[in-house]
């Protein structure tokens, strides 16, 4: 099929009217569906069998360092302050035991291709206590030599000793969170952030070498309006950082009680929320962004963009990625496994993951076994999400299957969303309209067997859509 240009301007009224709650697919399945039967055991069982696949490739790591400054208001994430010394040294010695637990499963049989580090503000740390991880990290885990390593960082806590001990570890991208550069806004959220701050840590990453840098902006924030987010984006372009993330702000503070700071009041209606989107896309693509999904912009140049360009954009917990593994490891507190085998999840308090840490136990809080239908259907969301259309004779040939009669109840939906112009069918197989590119949650979420089952009640359990 042709490529369907991702720059047709997107209008108000369409947010509107394709903005549902949906999954982010990081996963296939989703996090709400983890539970507590598979645990320690068979989180040890998952990794063994990741070790003995005979087609195993690269392995991905991701190391959570939970600890910031100071909370803002609107995280979502799983982030602790570091109220003492002893805290985040105790942390990272436990940190270290999980390393060797991990690696005893796991074998030697994986090179480590891509390594994460989030939070929380990685940035936090030392620039000493860091090289101390990298050194525990390259000791469990053998890297390739173009291993892909990336790193968060918060521009509050980021100094020229800490680039330059990132770039010595061999730290390619560094992502930074500017999320709003207006200082109103940034008061709202807590968060305290001048932009000043914010360009001074930008041009000392660009000094120190840093081979890509990503931007993080979030809309939908508590007193954003059309005139502030233009003027953030338009300092944003000055920058040219390498990728831009634009994420949309959800408020659920019944999950997060630390939102509840949040005034509700302040947060921009729905019609000013979606005029937020259309600037962001309209304002990047016209300056020579490339849209990458629903929610990223890179230059063309981009590992990202290339990778696009050329069918082999991945999508895993760190949302779109480069490395196309198939086993990524989690390491820390609350982090996230995605194994060949199922998903498993790591304690999400300090007291949980150091006991089990400790007691010489993976600190496995939860997870789920991923079935057959589960791989099938995990393949097929994340092509709608990457490669913006399915292949539908390549995924016959590859599965032995008739799609009209394994997906029979999915194609009379995929018919449904065609007329709304989501999707548009070439013979027996789909591609996504530039709308349609926009709301790929909305079209993956046709091959999603649990939300067909169960479907949402009560409190929201995922964004919307936009």
């Amino acid at each position: 099929m042709a490529p369907v240009p991702a720059d047709v301007p997107i209008s108000v009224e369409d947010l509107d009217r394709f903005s549902i709650e949906a999954p982010r697919y990081t996963s296939y399945p989703t996090a709400v569906e983890f539970g507590s039967a598979v645990g320690p055991d068979e989180h040890a069982s998952f990794l063994r069998h990741a070790a003995a696949e005979p087609r195993a490739r690269g392995l991905s790591l991701y190391v959570h360092l939970p600890f910031c400054q100071t909370i803002c208001h609107f995280c979502g994430c799983h982030a602790l302050t570091a109220r003492t010394e002893g805290r985040m040294e105790r942390y990272l010695s436990a940190l270290e035991q999980e390393m060797a637990l991990v690696a005893r499963q796991l074998g030697s049989s994986r090179r480590v291709s891509e390594l994460h580090f989030g939070g929380g503000s990685p940035s936090f740390l030392p620039a000493a206590s860091f090289r101390d991880v990298m050194r525990e990290l390259r000791g469990h885990f053998a890297f390739d030599d173009d291993a892909a390593l990336s790193l968060e960082a918060d521009p509050r806590t980021t100094d020229e000793e800490k680039l330059a001990t990132y770039r010595e570890a061999g730290i390619g991208r560094i992502s930074f969170g500017f999320q709003d550069l207006d200082d109103n806004v940034q008061n709202a959220i807590g968060r305290h952030q001048s932009a000043e701050v914010s360009r001074t840590v930008y041009w000392a990453a660009r000094k120190a070498g840093f081979e890509g840098i990503n931007v993080d902006l979030c809309y939908g924030l508590p007193r954003q309006t059309l005139e502030t987010f233009a003027r953030t984006i338009d300092e944003v372009l000055e920058l040219r950082p390498d990728r831009v993330a634009v994420f949309g702000y959800a408020h659920v503070p019944w999950a997060k009680p630390k939102q509840r700071l949040i005034v509700v009041d302040e947060l921009p209606p729905p019609e000013v929320r979606f005029a937020l989107v259309v600037l962001a896309r309209e304002r990047f693509l016209a300056a020579g962004y490339r849209a990458i999904g629903f929610d990223h912009f890179a230059l063309p140049e981009d590992d990202l963009a290339l990778a696009a360009e050329g069918g082999k954009l991945h999508r895993n917990f760190q949302g779109y990625t480069t490395a196309g593994t198939d086993a990524l490891v989690g390491l820390g507190l609350s982090a996230i496994s995605e194994l060949p085998a199922g998903y498993v999840q790591n304690a999400r308090t300090l007291r949980d993951y150091h006991l089990a840490v400790e007691a010489g136990r993976l600190p496995t809080e939860r997870g789920v076994a991923r079935s057959a239908d589960d791989q099938l259907r995990w393949g097929v969301i994340r092509e709608i999400l990457c490669a913006f259309r399915l292949d539908v004779p390549e995924l016959e040939r590859r599965t032995g299957l008739t799609f009209r009669e394994a997906f029979a109840p999915e194609l009379a939906e995929l018919r449904r969303l065609e007329t709304t112009g989501l999707l548009a069918f070439a013979g027996p197989s789909l591609e996504l309209t530039p709308l349609g590119r926009l709301f790929a949650r909305n079209v993956a979420m046709v091959f999603d067997a649990y939300r067909r089952r169960a479907p949402n009640g009560g409190a929201p359990r995922f964004s919307r859509s936009i």
